[in-house]
C-alpha cells in the first residue's frame, strides 16, 4: 500500500490542505520519512516471500541473497534508530523473531549459493560475512566453515560417481599418451582425487558470470566438465524453499469438496486433486484463482473462452508469479 501512496504525497496534502477540517490530519515531513523507511524495510521481505514461494524456477540458491538483502535493511534501520526512536520498538521485536530462525543459515542454503556461478565460494564468503556483520554476529572464520561444507558434501557425490563409473573408465581418465615412473605407480583412486578436486577448484577459480544465466541450463551445459557439481545442483536445486507450492495443492480442495459436491470418495476425490494440480502446473496457473484476477483463457479442444474483465489486461499463465507487478494489484 505503501508504494501507492508516496508518490501522491503532495497531491494529498494539498488535499488536506484544502479542507480546513482535515488540516490536522496532514503528515509532517518527518512522517513521511518514516512511512519511507517502513516501506523499504517492509520490502524486502515482501520481495523474498514472492521470490521464495515460487514453483516454476529453483529457489534454493536465492534464499542466502534475500537473507543478505534483509539484514542490510535491518542494518539501515538500526542507524536511523539513533536520529529517530520511532521504530525501534518495532524492529526490535521483528529482529528478535528474525534472529530466531536465520541467526545461522543452514548449510545446504551456503552450498546452493556457491554453485550459482554469479557468486560461487569467493562471493558467498563475502556475502556471509556481511550478513553477520549487518545483524551484528559474530563471524567465526566463514570462509574455512563454508570451503568444508562444500568440499564435504563434494567428496561425498564424488565418491558415488566413481563408484557408479566403471574401473576401465576411471583409468582412462588419468592416462596419457606419455606415461613414466610415476603415472605406473600412481593409484587410480589418486588419479580420481586430484581429477575431483580440480574440477572444483577450477569452477570456483573460474570468472562469474556477470550477465543472467538459467541455472539449469548452466549446469546442463556444464554436466560433462564438472559432472560432479552438476549432480549436486540437480539435486540441492530440486528443493523448494518454501512450502507455499504444496500448500496451496492442498487449499485447492477446498474448491473442489463443495456443498454440492460433499459425497465424493477419497479415491475419486484425491485423482481430482492431482489431476488439477497437473492441469494447472502444465498451463503454469496454479495460483489462478477465478474471480480474482483478470483473465483470459482459452478452454482447449471447445473453442470457447472464458474472460473476466478487469483494468483492460489480459491474464497470462506465464505472468502467474509476477501478480505483484500488475497494474492493477
Amino acid at each position: 500500500m505503501f508504494h501507492r501512496v508516496l508518490p501522491y504525497k503532495d497531491v494529498i496534502d494539498n488535499m488536506l490542505k484544502s479542507n480546513s477540517d482535515s488540516i490536522q490530519l496532514m503528515l509532517s515531513t518527518g512522517e513521511w520519512q518514516q512511512l519511507q523507511h517502513v516501506k523499504n524495510f517492509l520490502k524486502a521481505f515482501f520481495d523474498a516471500t514472492v521470490k521464495l514461494s515460487c514453483s516454476y524456477t529453483p529457489s534454493a540458491h536465492e534464499l542466502l541473497q534475500h537473507l543478505f538483502a534483509i539484514s542490510k535493511v535491518y542494518r539501515d534501520i538500526r542507524e536511523l534508530e539513533n536520529r529517530d526512536e520511532t521504530l525501534a520498538p518495532i524492529v526490535k521485536a521483528m529482529t528478535t523473531k528474525f534472529l530466531k530462525y536465520w541467526d545461522d543459515v543452514p548449510l545446504v542454503t551456503i552450498i546452493a549459493n556457491c554453485l550459482d556461478p554469479h557468486w560461487k565460494v569467493k562471493y558467498t564468503v563475502k556475502m556471509m560475512q556481511k550478513y553477520k556483520e549487518n545483524l551484528g554476529l559474530p563471524a567465526h572464520n566463514e570462509e574455512g566453515r563454508v570451503n568444508y561444507a562444500l568440499e564435504t558434501m563434494f567428496n561425498l557425490y564424488n565418491s558415488r560417481i566413481n563408484v557408479a563409473r566403471p574401473a576401465s573408465t576411471r583409468s582412462s581418465a588419468g592416462s596419457g599418451s606419455h606415461h613414466g615412473l610415476l603415472d605406473d605407480l600412481r593409484d587410480e583412486d589418486d588419479l580420481d582425487e586430484n581429477a575431483s578436486m580440480n574440477e572444483l577448484k577450477s569452477y570456483n577459480l573460474g570468472m562469474v558470470e556477470k550477465h543472467p544465466v538459467d541455472i539449469l541450463d548452466y549446469w546442463k551445459r556444464h554436466s560433462s566438465a564438472s559432472p560432479t557439481l552438476a549432480m549436486m545442483a540437480k539435486d540441492i536445486f530440486a528443493v523448494p524453499v518454501s512450502t507455499v507450492p504444496s500448500e496451496s495443492c492442498f487449499s485447492s480442495a477446498n474448491r473442489i469438496l463443495t456443498d454440492k459436491r460433499s459425497k465424493l470418495g477419497p479415491n475419486v476425490f484425491e485423482k481430482l486433486v492431482c489431476m488439477k494440480d497437473w492441469i494447472d502446473a502444465e498451463n503454469r496457473t496454479q495460483y489462478f484463482v477465478p474471480g480474482e484476477t483478470s483473465s483470459c483463457v482459452e478452454t482447449q479442444g471447445s473453442g470457447t473462452a472464458t474472460e473476466a474483465e478487469s483494468d483492460d489486461e489480459e491474464y497470462d499463465p506465464k505472468d502467474t508469479e509476477l501478480w505483484y507487478l500488475r497494474n492493477n494489484y
